[in-house]
C-alpha cells in the first residue's frame, strides 16, 4: 500500500537560487502538507544551506537520487558506473556514492531524514555478466556501510533506460544503464541473500521505462511479483523524438510525453493493492514540447495529482 508521496520538486525549480527553491519546499509543505522529496545530492558537492535549513523546518524527508552523479561524470568517463567492469572506474564511482553517504549522514544530524539512496549501474561497457558481477560488488560493499551509518536508510536501485549502444538518442537522454531488469532482479538476489534482513529494494521510474519501450505498470507488476521489494514508483513521461522517447521529466500536462493522469490513477490502484509499504511520487519538468510553462502551474498540478 502507498504510505508516503514523494515529490521531486527539482526538476520544476532546481535551476533557481537556493533561497527561492527554500520558498517553493516550504510552501509544498504548508500548502500540500509534502514533506518527502526525492532529490539529487552530487558527490563532494554539500547541499546548500538555504534548503538544509528549509528541509529541517519543515521535517523533511528525502530521497535521494544519485541518477545525476552519473549522468554527469558519465559524459566525460563513459567507463564510470557502481557496475563497471573497469576495476578503477568502478572503485571512482563507489568513493562517490561513498561521499553522499558522508552528506546524508551530515543532513540527519541536522534533523533531516534520509528514507532512501537511490543508485544504479551506470553505461554499458562490457558483458551482461561482467556488469553484474561488479554491481553485486558495489551493491555488497554499499550494504556494509549503511547497516551500520545509516541503517534507518533504505539502499534502492533505480530502474533507469537500457537501450542498445547503436541506438540514436545520445547518452544521457537515454543509454543510462548496463542492466535490463531481469539481469538487476538477479543480481538483487544474490546480494539480498547475504543480507536478508536489510535487502535492496527497485525504483521504477515511470518515464525512464518509457525510453525502453516498456509498458510501466507491467514492469511495476511484475517487481510487485518477483522476489525483490519495491521501494516506490517516480511518475513522469519522457520528450518525444523522432527516434523514441528521450529522458526529459515531461508531466501529464503534456500531450506528447506518453504519461497521463489515469496512468497515475493505475498506478496507484495497482501500488494500494499491494502488501509492502511503497512511495508513490512524481518529478517533472516544466517542458511542454518545445515550450516551457510555469514552476509554479507544474508543481500544483503534480500535487493535485498526487492527492
Amino acid at each position: 500500500m502507498i504510505s508516503t508521496k514523494v515529490l521531486g520538486a527539482y526538476a520544476a525549480i532546481g535551476t533557481l537560487e537556493p533561497t527561492a527553491q527554500a520558498t517553493w519546499y516550504r510552501q509544498l509543505a504548508q500548502e500540500w502538507n509534502i514533506r518527502t522529496f526525492e532529490i539529487p545530492l552530487l558527490a563532494n558537492t554539500p547541499l546548500a544551506p538555504e534548503l538544509i535549513e528549509a528541509f529541517a523546518d519543515i521535517s523533511a524527508s528525502l530521497v535521494v537520487t544519485l541518477v545525476a552523479q552519473w549522468a554527469g561524470s558519465g559524459q566525460t568517463k563513459p567507463a564510470y558506473g557502481l557496475a563497471s567492469p573497469q576495476e578503477s572506474a568502478r572503485q571512482a564511482a563507489l568513493l562517490d556514492v561513498i561521499s553522499v553517504l558522508q552528506q546524508a549522514t551530515t543532513l540527519i544530524d541536522q534533523g533531516i531524514t534520509i528514507r532512501t539512496i537511490a543508485v544504479h549501474t551506470g553505461q554499458h561497457l562490457g558483458s551482461p555478466i561482467a556488469h553484474a558481477i561488479a554491481f553485486n560488488q558495489s551493491l555488497s560493499a554499499l550494504k556494509d556501510i549503511m547497516i551500520t551509518a545509516l541503517p534507518d536508510t533504505a539502499l534502492s536501485v533505480e530502474i533507469t533506460d537500457s537501450l542498445p549502444l547503436d541506438h540514436p538518442i545520445a547518452f544521457p537522454a537515454a543509454k543510462k544503464a548496463s542492466l535490463d531488469l531481469d539481469a538487476l532482479t538477479q543480481t538483487l538476489g544474490a546480494v539480498n541473500n547475504t543480507t536478508p534482513h536489510y535487502p535492496v529494494s527497485l525504483i521504477v521510474n515511470w518515464g525512464r521505462l518509457l525510453i525502453n519501450g516498456d509498458v510501466p505498470l507491467a514492469i511495476v507488476r511484475q517487481i510487485i511479483a518477483s522476489e525483490i521489494p519495491l521501494a516506490g514508483v517516480i511518475l513522469s513521461g519522457a520528450a518525444a523524438t523522432p527516434d523514441g522517447f528521450a529522458d526529459g521529466h515531461n508531466s501529464h500536462l503534456d500531450p506528447t510525453s506518453g504519461f497521463t493522469a489515469t496512468d497515475a490513477q493505475s498506478c496507484a490502484d495497482v501500488l494500494n493493492a499491494c502488501s509492502d509499504s511503497v512511495f508513490f511520487g512524481m518529478k517533472c519538468s516544466t517542458k511542454k514540447g518545445d515550450d516551457q510553462l510555469a514552476a509554479a502551474e507544474f508543481l500544483k498540478a503534480q500535487a493535485e495529482l498526487l492527492q
